[in-house]
């Protein structure tokens, strides 16, 4: 006999729930009140006879076992929006997970020919600094910026990197750094991707002696804060194109390093959009060269 499944209320309060780490704002975007929420989870936890959630004062956190079902529930609820979609649409739709600095920067700029060359393909953009759980369905495909070799997904190189110091061309009064030795007296904005080492090393330069400054954790603002004036910024060349083309960035230096890291598209292997996943992945690279 089929076991009957919970209600779709409370696997949408669970996911919600699961999503923002939070009852209230589940309660929020559900327009339910904090105790429904509340009373939906623990319905569930007794089904289950699982805790799914480890409660810290006013906040929440999923247990393995909520992680768990988070998966596995996105998955459904996936599928279930799947279900009620035009097939016809829905064959052509690719949901693509990637960095908001990537979107703007690189995809967005390349995105007509990109549709030209795949008439009929639907993007739906999901901008986010976390990886999204391809496995779980969260996304068909994203554009990542690592090293590569990620387990249990098809993933397939779209570009290398470079990396140069960059500034606003009004910086310090239109009188930016010009040897080595100026650009160690600069305020300089740094981001955990940044590698200053990678351009110092060869020099022999220590990259403790570079000035503390701004510290931002997305490779985009870096450019909008140097661009507003705010330090010297190693920049990824690719990411800082269409500044650096209207002249909002300036390079410092003609003197460019390889980044450790380059540009992938990664997948699910067993997608049922494998195809057009691979076609987007192969015309992306293309216009990438």
């Amino acid at each position: 006999m089929p076991v009957r499944p919970p209600s779709l209320q409370s696997v949408a309060a669970f996911e919600a729930a699961a999503r923002h780490q939070s009852f209230a704002k589940a309660a929020d975007e559900l327009n339910l009140t904090h105790g429904a929420i509340s009373h939906a989870i623990r319905k569930l936890e007794a089904r289950l006879g699982q805790t799914l959630f480890e409660r810290r004062g006013r906040g929440v956190a999923l247990t393995a076992d909520g992680r768990s079902l988070a998966a596995r529930v996105r998955l459904s609820l996936n599928l279930l929006g799947d279900a009620f979609a035009p097939a016809a649409n829905d064959r052509q739709r690719l949901r693509v997970s990637l960095m908001p600095s990537v979107a703007s920067r690189i995809l967005i700029p390349r995105l007509a020919e990109l549709q030209a060359a795949l008439p009929g393909l639907e993007l739906d953009l999901r901008c986010s600094s976390a990886l999204a759980d391809l496995a779980g369905g969260e996304a068909d495909v994203a554009v990542r910026f690592g090293p590569g070799g990620w387990a249990g997904v098809q993933a397939l190189a779209l570009a290398d990197e470079r990396l140069v110091p960059v500034a606003s061309p009004d910086f310090r009064g239109g009188r930016p750094p010009r040897s080595v030795e100026d650009l160690l007296d600069c305020p300089v904005i740094r981001h955990p991707e940044s590698a200053w080492r990678l351009w110092l090393d060869p020099l022999g330069i220590d990259e403790a002696r570079l000035p503390t400054g701004l510290a931002v954790d997305d490779a985009g603002a870096v450019l909008d804060a140097a661009a507003a004036g705010c330090g010297v910024a190693l920049a990824r060349v690719r990411l800082a194109e269409p500044d650096l083309a209207a002249g909002r960035l300036v390079r410092l230096f003609e003197r460019e390093v390889s980044a450790e890291y380059g540009y992938w598209c990664v997948w699910n292997g067993g997608s049922p959009k494998r195809r057009l996943i691979e076609a987007f992945a192969e015309r992306l690279r293309a216009l990438m060269a």
